[in-house]
């Protein structure tokens, strides 16, 4: 792999590939992580997607970075994993995929966990 071009791992979720990010900062993730990111997932194959996972939250201007044409990159944070994964509400493939409906339905490409309607 290209030097700077790292990825934290990658899942395949129903005939998706998903390149993983993961962010444990104190601080929200910014739109130059996404923009780094972005150029990470659209230099790969066709059916490859990201899935952004930030203990901290995203800020609005990342939010909106992250939902481009196609939406092809996931926004979780820590009401994702505290709320739903952790506590056995929903798996990881649950939450991805609802995220992903979402983002097939609106262009969002977050989702509040709050906002499920479980």
């Amino acid at each position: 792999m290209a030097e700077g071009r790292q990825i934290d791992g990658a899942i395949t979720l129903e005939g998706t590939t998903f390149l993983l990010e993961t962010k444990f900062t104190n601080e929200l993730i910014g739109s130059p992580d996404i923009d780094t990111f972005m150029a990470k997932i659209e230099s790969k194959a066709d059916n490859t997607m990201g899935l952004f996972v930030s203990i901290s939250g995203f800020t609005d201007g990342a939010k909106s970075a992250a939902s481009k044409q196609r939406t092809p990159m996931l926004l979780l944070d820590h009401s994702h994993i505290y709320n739903l994964i952790l506590p056995g509400v929903m798996t990881l493939p649950q939450v991805v995929s609802r995220i992903k409906r979402h983002a097939s339905q609106t262009g969002s490409s977050y989702l509040e966990a709050l906002k499920f309607g479980l």
